[in-house]
């Protein structure tokens, strides 16, 4: 039995789909039937009910868990003795939100490659809740996300503070307010009363989200009722809709760095009391991990990247984003 079949068949038992898989491993559908069938060959059982999707059998189960266990320690091992030859090669999986990815990955992977350039970063994006059982099953080596500071077996450490802010395009407060619109923007900065906006439609993101929690918060104790425009799981679209005037929406303040500088610059940005709508970003690795000097270069080099020089202008978006505020929880 070879790692090489022990690793195609974990890509089929995640595609379910000999097509799928043979495309991702960049091998033809003959070849990777072959390598399962040799498996099955040696194990004396089937692995996979073929049908569509793939199934796995009671054999492709227990062979799954063992797969993963094995290819893990394999994997550690080939880390530890490339260390021992001192050689900065290998690959890193860093589980990361999809939009949050968007903002910190590009400048942080390019920084990180001036003194690890053999690694291969693999992004593996996925909503925040899901990260940490992805860690713990070793599905990434890394995680970037806000999860509790006490989870079992996981060593952590603090990023930054993510802050959620409520965010209205310019044009649609001239629109439903017309004269009053300066005068609500003052008393909102004064108030933070969301019962200013009452009237306003909304653009709301997915409840079991971080930012689905803190929005419902304050509109529950605003004790209003919102005119709900349209819902997104994914914020992205959420304040892609809210550029164009759609609505208001609560979004964390950090990714509106992902919009353009026009864009930014056309909304109203309301900040609530200090406290109240802050939760911290943190890296998240398996205990058994913190000794891999890939892994731990990798989050030094995030905790010193100034993304805000590798995209110009982005500084100007807002005067607690960029370097200062990403590096508050960590100076």
């Amino acid at each position: 039995m070879n790692f090489q079949n022990m690793n195609y068949f974990l890509q089929v038992a995640e595609k379910r789909s000999f097509s799928q898989a043979a495309e991702a491993l960049y091998i033809t559908q003959q070849t990777l039937s072959a390598a399962i069938a040799s498996l099955e060959k040696e194990l004396g059982c089937a692995l996979f009910i073929r049908h569509i999707p793939l199934e796995l059998t009671y054999g492709g189960e227990r062979f799954l868990r063992y797969a993963k266990t094995i290819l893990e320690s394999r994997d550690r091992m080939l880390r530890d003795f490339a260390e021992i030859r001192e050689e900065k090669r290998g690959r890193l999986r860093v589980g990361i939100a999809v939009n949050r990815g968007k903002m910190l990955m590009p400048p942080v992977i390019r920084a990180y490659h001036r003194t690890w350039p053999l690694v291969e970063v693999r992004i593996d994006e996925r909503k925040n809740d899901e990260l940490l059982p992805a860690l713990y099953d070793g599905e990434i080596d890394l995680a970037i996300a806000n999860f509790p500071a006490d989870a079992h077996g996981v060593a952590m450490e603090d990023y930054y503070e993510a802050e959620i802010v409520l965010a209205v395009s310019e044009r649609l407060l001239q629109e439903h307010f017309e004269a009053r619109a300066e005068e609500v923007k003052a008393e909102l900065k004064k108030t933070q009363d969301l019962r200013l906006l009452s009237g306003l439609p909304f653009l709301m993101s997915n409840i079991q989200g971080v930012t689905g929690r803190i929005e419902r918060n304050l509109i529950r104790r605003a004790g209003i009722t919102p005119e709900i425009r349209a819902s997104a799981a994914n914020i992205g679209t959420v304040m892609d809709m809210c550029v164009l005037g759609e609505g208001a929406c609560f979004c964390p303040e950090d990714l509106l760095q992902n919009l353009s500088t026009g864009a930014a610059d056309s909304l109203f940005i309301l900040h609530f009391p200090e406290g109240e709508t802050t939760y911290p970003v943190r890296f998240g690795w398996r205990q058994e991990e913190s000794g891999w000097k890939m892994l731990r270069a990798f989050i030094e080099t995030a905790k010193r990247t100034d993304f805000t020089a590798v995209f110009p202008g982005r500084e100007e978006l807002s005067t607690d984003l960029g370097k200062g505020k990403m590096n508050r929880m960590t100076d």
